[in-house]
C-alpha cells in the first residue's frame, strides 16, 4: 500500500470507516455481549498483559464497541495500575489519568465515559505504561486499523513504545487496510476466535 499517495490512502480509509460502521451497528446485542466475553478472556490470557504492572486502555462507550470495562474492573483487582485516556473539549490530543474504580467516570465529550477532568489523578510524565489497549472499528491482521478519524489515538500512539493491541469482532477484521507512513500499527489485534500478532509476527 505504500505507493498510495495520502490523500488516496484517506480517501479509502473513509469509505471503509462507513462500511465497517453500519456492519458493527448491525451486530446483534446478545453477540456483542458473548464475543465481547470471549475477547477480555484472551486479553487476559495474553502473557504480555499478565506481565504488565501499567496498562492503558480505552473505555468503552460507543454502540457495539467492544467492552473494557470488566477487564478494567479484573484488572483493579489483580492489582495492576491502570490509566485511561481524557479528552477535554475543543483540544485534538488526549491526556491520561489512573483510575481506581469504574465508579470515578463521568460524561464526557464526543460521547466518550472518562474521569471528572477537575478531579483527576494525571498520570504522571513519566510513568512507563506497559501495554496499551486500543480501540477501532475496523482491524487487519497485520495490525493496522481504521478509528472514528479524530487522530487521538493515532497521536498518542506515535509517544509510547507499549505494547499495543487492538479489540476487534471478527466481523470487522479485513484483508488488508491501506495506511499511510505515520500509522502505527498494533503488534497485537484480539478477536473472539483469533490471536493475530500483528506488527510483531
Amino acid at each position: 500500500m505504500r505507493f498510495m499517495t495520502n490523500d488516496l490512502v484517506r480517501t479509502q480509509k473513509e469509505r471503509l470507516r462507513k462500511q465497517v460502521i453500519a456492519v458493527r451497528e448491525g451486530l446483534g446485542l446478545d453477540r456483542v455481549e458473548i464475543d465481547g466475553q470471549a475477547i477480555m478472556e484472551r486479553v487476559l490470557g495474553l502473557e504480555q498483559y499478565r506481565r504488565a504492572e501499567l496498562i492503558h486502555t480505552y473505555i468503552s462507550s460507543k454502540e457495539n464497541e467492544v467492552d473494557t470495562r470488566e477487564l478494567i474492573h479484573i484488572s483493579l483487582e489483580q492489582g495492576k495500575r491502570v490509566a485511561v485516556p481524557v479528552v477535554e473539549q475543543g483540544k485534538k490530543t488526549m491526556t491520561h489519568a489512573e483510575i481506581e474504580s469504574l465508579d470515578e467516570l463521568v460524561d464526557g465529550p464526543l460521547g466518550l465515559a472518562q474521569p471528572d477532568p477537575t478531579r483527576v489523578d494525571w498520570l504522571a510524565a513519566e510513568a512507563v505504561i506497559d501495554l496499551v489497549l486500543v480501540p477501532g472499528i475496523a482491524f487487519d491482521p497485520c495490525g493496522h486499523r481504521i478509528g472514528f478519524g479524530g487522530g487521538f489515538y493515532d497521536r498518542f500512539l506515535t509517544e509510547v513504545q507499549s505494547v499495543k493491541v487492538g479489540l476487534c469482532y471478527d466481523a470487522l477484521i479485513m484483508d488488508d487496510i491501506p495506511n499511510e507512513d505515520h500509522d502505527v500499527p498494533m503488534d497485537i489485534v484480539v478477536t473472539e476466535t483469533v490471536t493475530y500478532q500483528g506488527a510483531r509476527s
